[in-house]
């Protein structure tokens, strides 16, 4: 087993199942939730059931042969044994009891051993003229498949030795001589068997925090990327502003030294470099007239056809004012949205977005009756939402937003602020 992959394997265990135990999966929860997590709810309800399924056949080998041991191990050992395997089974399905599926998982092979270990002391002394001496043999190497869910891998094929060895030591001591017994044989045929499926399930859990891991790194690549793209954007806008009102300016006086509107057409030049350099863009205020031009901008440059509809919620155009950044953080947002609709909703699809406007409160709605998804579904590298509109607008301070789609029901995306 690869060392790599036994380092932390318990705490990604632990810090993993937190973002499923936490409640009820929303689109937005669902979107970032841990695929380690996952992993873990899966094997555990699949190792969990394993567990059932051997108790039940289990049944009629309770007793089994008679008088071997006392009466009192077998419902003793069979509520040790099985017990944590059938409680693994029921809190994965219990989203708010997953964080105790580490805890479970570890305590089915405690179980097992303690039964093994409870067997002895039943144990009348005598010998047994039998194939199958106890029911606790059916199923020595399934302890070790859970252990590896939350345990590094080294640890769970010392769990399998360990388990598959006293179950060879407890048939070699239970049966009689007539049946020959080598403990090593017996031993080995379990480890070997179950080494197999204990290397799958250590390599899927594996793989499990490696995508989390990967998608990690794509977020931060994603999110550089979106840094160097504000920075070529500052660029074009400073490039514009020179083109526009310096050049502009210089050629005016070039060519006509005594125009006056020159003064005028210098000073605008020079307060809109001051502006990029004190960096008063970015933190000054817009009026909602102003606000709703330049959201109204970002759908129609997109798409001329797309209605907008705009609400205003006893705001004056003039007098209601909004924080720089936050309008542009929507802007771009909205216009995410809007590609991600005409892109992909379908020909046949329609688009609508609505502006509501408040004294503290700026919301967009941007919906359509298109295809859909499920955005549960969306792989980890499709990085358009949760960049482009939901990492944007965590970046400033009171906007959300919110993403609701099924298949065949169209999408809607919420953007909304609100002052604090």
């Amino acid at each position: 087993m690869d060392a790599a992959v036994d380092v932390g394997a318990s705490e990604d265990a632990s810090d993993a199942l937190k973002a499923v135990a936490s409640g009820p999966v929303d689109s937005d929860r669902a979107a970032s939730s841990s695929e380690h997590a996952r992993i873990l709810v899966a094997m555990a309800r699949l190792v969990g059931a394993g567990f059932c399924a051997y108790l039940l056949t289990s049944i009629p080998l309770f007793g089994q042969p008679p008088g071997l041991v006392a009466d009192w191990f077998t419902p003793v050992g069979a509520v040790v044994a099985f017990g944590p395997g059938v409680a693994l089974l029921v809190i994965a399905f219990i989203p708010a009891c997953h964080h105790l599926i580490p805890v479970a998982a570890i305590a089915c092979s405690g179980g097992y051993l303690l039964a093994c270990g409870l067997w002895f002391v039943a144990w009348n002394g005598w010998e047994a003229d039998a194939e199958q001496v106890t029911w606790l043999m059916s199923f020595s190497g399934l302890p070790s498949l859970a252990w590896v869910l939350v345990r590094p891998g080294r640890e769970a094929v010392a769990v399998l030795i360990v388990c598959a060895s006293v179950a060879a030591l407890i048939t070699d001591t239970g049966r009689a001589d007539v049946i020959e017994t080598n403990v090593v044989i017996e031993a080995t045929w379990t480890i070997v068997f179950t080494l197999c499926f204990l290397l799958a399930a250590g390599r899927v859990v594996r793989t499990g925090r490696l995508l989390d891991h990967t998608r990690d790194g794509a977020m931060r690549a994603a999110g550089r990327a979106a840094a160097v793209a504000a920075r070529n954007t500052e660029r074009a806008r400073f490039d514009a502003l020179i083109h526009d009102h310096v050049t502009a300016t210089l050629i005016a006086a070039y060519s006509d030294p005594d125009e006056p509107r020159l003064p005028h057409q210098a000073a605008r030049a020079l307060a809109q470099l001051q502006e990029v350099a004190t960096g008063s863009v970015d933190h000054g205020d817009l009026t909602a007239a102003e606000t709703l031009g330049r959201l109204r901008a970002a759908v129609t440059s997109i798409d001329p056809e797309i209605s907008v509809v705009i609400r205003r919620d006893g705001v004056d155009p003039q007098d209601a004012r909004y924080p720089s950044p936050v309008v542009r953080a929507l802007g771009e947002a909205v216009g995410e949205a809007v590609r991600n609709s005409v892109g992909h909703a379908g020909p046949d699809a329609e688009c609508a977005v609505l502006i509501e406007t408040g004294p503290d409160t700026l919301r967009v709605t941007v919906v359509d009756d298109g295809d859909g998804f499920d955005p549960s579904a969306v792989p980890p590298e499709r990085l358009g939402v949760e960049v482009s509109i939901r990492q944007r607008l965590r970046e400033v301070t009171g906007a959300q937003a919110r993403l609701s789609s099924a298949p065949g029901e169209g999408t809607a995306v919420q953007l909304g602020w609100e002052r604090r």
